[in-house]
């Protein structure tokens, strides 16, 4: 008999999944001026988001694809709407053009440092940040004014939160130099 962990193992996975599917069928929504049900599939896909990461967890279902898919969706979800926010009238397109930049920064730079087999784990900077631009972002499909200033102070704590997990690699790649030294 298959134990119960076996069973319900892929949850996490099929969440992750779930979110990336919404992703297209949210910038359609958007761009068809749908934003009640836009942002309702936006809260669920960001609800998906934070249970996937708890059952992951919690239940010790972390896989490798999570390690990838995870972020990837939850990148996705939140760069479709920024862009289609700004091109719905309700942001500046530079919210999607500064996070951009910054996500592209960090994916090269964690793809240079899981070369030399280095990962640094998520960190409250980075949660602390995704939070600000998930208010900020409700905000903006809700086409209130205060979403730009919450924005702004988004983008900055993401920013902060970049730096931060960059002193995290460097650390950790000063100390693989130290203890590979003979």
């Amino acid at each position: 008999m298959k134990s119960s962990k076996s069973k319900w193992r892929h949850i996490p996975n099929i969440l992750t999944i779930a979110r990336l599917l919404a992703v297209p069928v949210m910038a359609v929504w958007m761009a068809d001026g749908k934003w009640v049900q836009s942002l309702v599939l936006f809260v669920l896909a960001e609800f998906t988001d934070i249970l996937d990461g708890y059952i992951a967890r919690r239940f010790q279902f972390i896989t490798n694809f999570g390690k990838l898919a995870d972020p990837l969706a939850d990148k996705l979800i939140q760069m479709t709407a920024l862009f289609m926010l700004s091109k719905g009238g309700r942001l500046p397109v530079i919210f999607f053009y500064i996070l951009c930049a910054k996500e592209l920064a960090m994916i090269l730079g964690s793809l240079f440092f899981l070369k030399k087999e280095i990962v640094v784990s998520s960190n409250w900077v980075g949660k602390a940040a995704a939070s600000v631009l998930f208010a900020g972002i409700v905000l903006a499909f809700l086409d209130v004014v205060a979403a730009v200033p919450v924005l702004w102070a988004g983008v900055a704590i993401s920013l902060a939160a970049a730096v931060v997990y960059l002193k995290g690699y460097i650390m950790q790649l000063k100390k693989l130099n130290v203890s590979s030294k003979p």
